[in-house]
């Protein structure tokens, strides 16, 4: 749950336990109330916010009810108040510790340990629940060229060494609440939100350029392809998405260490995929290949399976009523 829904809920509770608590005056005791209301903090946001809700809690009800709850006398009555507000302090631990715990097993669960980078099961889980369906955003699908070769030649542990500091750089090279995913043993997923389709494409060329600047420190047999996909708003069903992605990535190894790109849009369930050729032929070619044609590419041959529509060829044309120009 985000931090500001769970101090939400938090006031919302305190206020109307605390309303109810001074209205009913001495008739009801609202101790229980109060409790699950410490307890959410102390699960929701932490220790320190679940003792300041407790003390808050304690600042409402000594004036609402004064000592009226206890009718033994004063010493008594303190000592009974003293004995609560350590118990209250040891549920509050007991949580804060179980929390921690719980979220411990949940990043063990799903990060990958050598890379510390999300595992395929989060990647997909994010990707689903973060509300980008109305923003642009960039599906990257990187590939490590040569990991195999560095592997065989230098050793695993050399490749090891390769793989976390790739992830280390590319790490540095988004903003923290981006999603960077590792999925296989040398292919990796960022997604991330854009501004615009100009942006998304700024942002496709420096991760393709910063991405290989790293590669070539760690090591010359290391190199890195990459398909971008940026995906106009619009629903979403990542999966399929990711096909692309992926598709557009085989491409620029086949060219090697090279950048392929492509925007996608939904129009009633169908996707509509322009490749950007001369964004891709722009940047990381490999003049010791012949460069593939875009009339033969997987990419292009996948555009006619899912629009139902012939590759842009970068002529202008009319389009079918109700689909969205590509």
């Amino acid at each position: 749950m985000a931090r500001s829904r769970a101090w939400a809920i938090t006031i919302l509770g305190l206020c109307i336990v605390g309303v109810s608590d001074v209205l009913s005056g001495q008739a009801v005791w609202f101790g229980p109330a109060y409790l699950m209301i410490i307890g959410f903090a102390a699960w929701s946001l932490g220790w320190r916010e679940a003792v300041g809700t407790g003390l808050t809690c304690l600042a409402i009800t000594l004036p609402a009810n004064g000592f009226a709850l206890y009718p033994y006398g004063a010493g008594v009555a303190l000592w009974n108040l003293t004995v609560r507000v350590l118990a209250v302090l040891v549920i509050i631990a007991l949580l804060d510790n179980a929390r921690k715990l719980c979220e411990r097993q949940w990043l063990l669960a799903r990060t990958d340990p050598l890379t510390g980078a999300l595992n395929r099961q989060a990647f997909f889980e994010l990707a689903d629940s973060i509300p980008y369906s109305e923003t642009w955003c960039v599906l990257v699908y990187a590939d490590l060229d040569g990991l195999k070769r560095l592997n065989d030649h230098e050793g695993h542990a050399r490749g090891d060494h390769g793989l976390k500091a790739y992830s280390t750089h590319v790490k540095k090279l988004i903003r923290k609440d981006d999603v960077f995913a590792r999925i296989g043993g040398d292919e990796f997923l960022v997604y991330l939100a854009v501004r615009d389709e100009a942006a998304g494409k700024t942002v496709a060329t420096r991760l393709h350029q910063g991405m290989n600047e790293a590669t070539a420190k760690i090591s010359a047999k290391l190199r890195c392809s990459i398909g971008a996909l940026i995906l106009a708003p619009g629903p979403r069903t990542i999966g399929r998405e990711l096909r692309i992605a992926d598709e557009l990535m085989y491409e620029a190894k086949g060219v090697g260490a090279s950048l392929r790109v492509a925007t996608v849009r939904d129009c009633r369930g169908t996707l509509y995929v322009s490749p950007d050729w001369s964004l891709s032929r722009s940047f990381g070619k490999d003049e010791t290949r012949e460069e593939t044609e875009p009339e033969e590419s997987p990419i292009a041959a996948l555009y006619e399976r899912e629009a139902g529509l012939p590759p842009p060829s970068g002529e202008a044309r009319d389009e079918p009523t109700g689909q969205v120009a590509a």
